[in-house]
């Protein structure tokens, strides 16, 4: 269900508390509640002074939102009274688990439940329906399944002057959980970054998808913690973090590093590429910022020769080194112009600046004339000691400025700045094909006859299925030397996930993870994690184009081989591709789903078609691949600029590579894209039509161009058809697109498969076309256009 409704946790038309508060902070909530006027709240079977009550639910008419504070009072009847009544949200306060027949009764009406265990929600501009204090308004939104987790969060918060667009508890997410209100957020004008805390994922594929749509948006950082009721649970699972970094969220390790975090991502400007002047008030602190840079894994910048001659006319007294600068006892007018000298020299990104507190110094007075300076995007701020810098700290936070109490939180939150930004460009980076990724039908994993639960494949099967893959033994697998161990598991809630080490290694040797599907730039990724490098002249086994397409092509095993339950592979470097030095391969009879099996969708081969054009030619259609971003580019520039407005609604230059990477790099899941392969000139693309979805799956928006070499053939008829099948096979209802109203083409194309025109509601130059695909129509193209016809 996604974000239906969601939005009644935030801004009901009236709220309805139901039974008795149990304990003191249900009471706060409630006591709270009372600064909403009588008309939009009262109370069920509970009587208060100064609430209206209500005797029967039939009663509770427009109260869109319930709190339950007794979970005894609850039963399927009356959920269903207060659905037809017009409630859409429940916030579930106690720990007493969610009934499903609670949810059953809901369902019909879209009942969206937030808990058990929950602390309830608010929002910074409306009203607080939990037993905090409305939180100070902000531009980050904060999601949390632990309620005692949160209040620290937004206690911490309070107290460092940052603010917050709105909050949400989980807790124990019978049906809202956190991809709902990371999808929520990433559709919220208001939000412009995420906190997020979890101890574990209900839904992997949802979660992913949700979490790859809200980070490529915004940043989201993300909090993990133990899971409360696994007692063996270790303090952080590498596969939840491998997951958090394909999804592009920057994790970090402790509940202050998540402000040091948000900090780093609202007041420190995109610019930044590494390169950090230290400015300090002595010799002795600019060395303590340039080692905590370093232990970040930052390199100090180091301002030309120039720079730090022309700093010396004003300041004849500073001392220097390559990558520091110390203006000791100097003015704050005098500071202050060697910041903005030191912003200015060449080689320069950004400039931590270190002060100390020092007799006959106004350290809250400086902070002021820092905000007044307007220096914020550049510049990171420390402020050494307690009581002296505890104003100033806050003055910095109040005006924008990111500040700390320590080098080493000023480049942790340096480098969480550098993570985000280097996790963006990784996932946009374009990978080569290898040729047994696609296009092909994939080896068939032998199953014993009446076999059940799981075994072990023959030594002569698992050869046989590997070779199928293009991994050969090696001829002399059992001689020692260097090596990959890589293996397939199964994660509790991601699915299938890649492990792999060094081999022979020490214990104490480095181990990587990722989720399949892997292609030969996140295997090269992930392999330097474990130190593989990427020098061309280092020794045979220690670079990571040594393992990197074998590595991928184990992840396509595991995505196309559903019975495969785990496998053990050590892979020796070849010549070419690594081979197999051993394998052990444990195959299973009764698989789980894909979608419980795979945490990504893999990409879709089976949907690809042969499409019959005019003059009795034919074009294959199939799904985008990330690889196709260069034929992409070079169909875009080859448009006209006109054709390019009808399609953009603007006039565009220049196709950049995050602009193709963005269309060509989807998530399987929620966006569908089929081109073209032009028949004429093999590898080019002669079309493309897209379809995405909105988190709830029941309406997406199209788009569709074909290239000018190829009109007049009814190849775009053919890529809407494709995408439209798609859509209906899913169970889409409505598929709506935007036109401009000079592109006739695209306006006779929609109308001759059924589509309507509706007024835009924000662009007269526009008309919107929309099909509504009623549930026992949903089944495929064909029946799409004869109900078009009726």
């Amino acid at each position: 269900m996604t974000i239906r409704h969601v939005e009644s946790f935030f801004r009901p038309k009236a709220v309805l508390g139901i039974g008795r508060p149990a304990d003191v902070p249900a009471e706060e909530m409630l006591r709270r509640l009372t600064a909403l006027p009588d008309e939009y709240r009262a109370l069920y079977a509970h009587t208060l002074d100064g609430w209206r009550t209500l005797g029967k639910i039939r009663d509770a008419t427009n109260y869109e939102l319930g709190i339950v504070f007794d979970a005894a009072e609850m039963t399927p009847s009356l959920v269903r009274g207060l659905t037809e009544q017009g409630c859409r949200a429940l916030i579930w306060l106690p720990d007493t688990p969610v009934p499903e027949a609670i949810l059953r009764a809901g369902r019909d009406e879209t009942l969206r439940v937030l808990g058990p265990g929950s602390s309830g929600a608010a929002h910074a501009r409306t009203l607080s329906l939990s037993a905090w204090g409305l939180p100070a308004a902000g531009t980050t939104a904060l999601i949390a399944q632990s309620r005692s987790i949160a209040a620290a969060a937004l206690d911490w918060a309070a107290g460092h002057a940052l603010g917050f667009s709105w909050i949400a508890v989980t807790g124990g997410e019978a049906d809202v959980d956190v991809a709902d209100l990371l999808d929520y957020a990433a559709l919220d004008p208001s939000t412009q970054a995420v906190v997020l805390q979890l101890s574990h994922i209900r839904s992997p594929r949802k979660f992913m998808s949700a979490a790859r749509a809200c980070a490529r948006s915004k940043p989201v950082v993300v909090l993990q913690t133990p899971d409360a009721h696994d007692d063996a649970a270790q303090p952080t699972d590498p596969v939840l973090s491998a997951a958090f970094r394909r999804a592009g969220l920057v994790e970090v390790d402790r509940i202050t590093a998540i402000f040091s975090a948000l900090a780093a991502m609202s007041r420190i400007g995109e610019a930044m590429q590494g390169r950090i002047a230290v400015v300090g008030t002595g010799s002795g602190i600019c060395q303590l910022a340039r080692a905590s840079l370093w232990r970040e894994g930052l390199t100090p910048a180091a301002p030309s020769d120039g720079a730090w001659t022309a700093l010396r006319e004003h300041l004849p007294d500073m001392q220097s080194g390559t990558q520091w600068l110390d203006v000791g006892l100097a003015s704050d007018e005098q500071t202050l112009d060697a910041l903005r000298a030191t912003l200015a020299a060449p080689g320069v990104d950004m400039v931590m600046f270190v002060r100390s507190p020092a007799p006959g110094r106004d350290d809250e007075a400086f902070a002021q004339r820092l905000v007044t300076a307007r220096l914020r995007e550049r510049l990171v701020v420390v402020f050494l000691g307690q009581a002296r810098a505890a104003p100033a700290l806050r003055r910095c936070a109040e005006g924008g400025i990111a500040a700390f109490a320590s080098v080493e939180a000023a480049a942790r939150a340096l480098r969480y700045r550098r993570e985000h930004r280097r996790t963006q460009e990784l996932l946009m980076q374009t990978p080569t094909l290898d040729p047994l990724a696609h296009g092909r039908e994939p080896p068939v994993l032998p199953v014993p006859a009446k076999l059940k639960g799981s075994w072990v494949l023959p030594a002569a099967d698992a050869a046989e299925l590997l070779i199928g893959y293009g991994l050969q033994p090696a001829a002399w697998a059992e001689a020692a030397g260097r090596g990959l161990r890589v293996k397939l598991k199964r994660h509790p809630e991601m699915g299938v996930y890649i492990e792999a080490r060094l081999d022979p290694a020490s214990a104490a040797a480095p181990t990587t993870y990722a989720l399949p599907p892997v292609d030969d730039v996140l295997a090269t990724t992930m392999l330097g994690e474990i130190g593989l490098g990427s020098r061309v002249n280092a020794p045979l086994g220690l670079r990571a184009s040594d393992y990197a397409t074998a590595v991928a092509r184990l992840s396509q095993l595991a995505v196309e081989q559903p019975r495969l339950l785990e496998a053990d592979v050590r892979l020796l470097p070849a010549d070419g591709i690594a081979e197999i030095g051993y394998a052990r391969l444990v195959a299973e009879a009764e698989p789980p789903s894909e979608r419980d099996r795979l945490a990504l969708a893999p990409y879709p081969s089976a949907l690809a078609r042969v499409a019959p054009l005019k003059g009795e030619r034919q074009m294959l259609l199939r799904v985008i691949r990330p690889t196709d971003e260069p034929a992409l580019i070079r169909m875009l520039s080859e448009l006209d600029p006109e054709e390019i407005r009808l399609r953009f609604f603007r006039y565009i230059r220049q196709f950049t590579h995050a602009m193709a990477a963005r269309m060509s790099q989807i998530d399987y899941d929620r966006e569908m894209t089929f081109v073209a392969e032009a028949d004429s000139r093999p590898g080019e693309l002669a079309g493309v039509s897209t379809l995405v979805s909105d988190p709830t799956g029941s309406e997406a928006e199209f788009a569709a161009l074909v290239h000018h070499n190829f009109a007049g053939l009814g190849l775009g008829r053919q890529l809407m058809r494709a995408i439209l099948d798609y859509g209906a096979q899913r169970g889409i209802r409505r598929i709506y697109g935007d036109v401009l109203l000079e592109n006739a083409p695209m306006l006779a194309l929609s109308h001759s498969l059924g589509f309507r025109r509706e007024r835009h509601p924000d662009d007269p130059g526009c008309v919107r076309v929309v099909l509504e695909v009623p549930p026992e129509k949903a089944r495929s193209w064909t029946t799409l256009r004869s109900f078009a016809r009726t």
